[in-house]
């Protein structure tokens, strides 16, 4: 399958690894970057729910106690299928994007619906553009 520029909505803004084939999963973006913003996310279940996580590394372990909580999805912007989040990841049937590279913005905004598309072992993600991510 080619990389489709604009899907129901969204717009194409970067592909990276897939961790588990699971198809179409729609969230919104959440930024976490600490682990007090972790523990903040995790006493809010309904929030988690429709979470995108965007996370700097897949070796930021604080995020695994998040899949118990089954987000929408993951992204990370470094770390491969075989770090620590992807491999417990894949026992959670959870969308995880792992080292996007961004393409046409330079950025996620929390807030932003995303759409990701986890199909073999490349994940795109896409952004309804008008809403928080910002071209670059």
């Amino acid at each position: 399958m080619g990389t489709e520029t604009e899907i129901d909505g969204y717009t194409y803004i970067g592909q990276g690894y897939g961790v588990v084939p699971v198809g179409r999963r729609e969230g919104v973006a959440v930024n976490i970057k600490q682990p007090n913003e972790m523990i903040k996310l995790m006493t809010n279940p309904e929030k988690i729910k429709n979470a995108v996580v965007v996370t700097p590394g897949g070796t930021t372990t604080f995020v695994a106690p998040l899949l118990y909580k089954k987000p929408a999805g993951i992204i990370t912007f470094a770390g491969t299928p075989e770090s620590h989040l992807g491999i417990v990841g894949r026992n959670f049937a959870i969308a995880i994007v792992m080292t996007l590279k961004l393409e046409g913005t330079d950025s996620i905004p929390d807030g932003t619906p995303l759409l990701l598309m986890c199909e073999g072992k490349l994940g795109r993600v896409y952004a309804k553009l008008g809403t928080g991510a910002k071209p670059s």
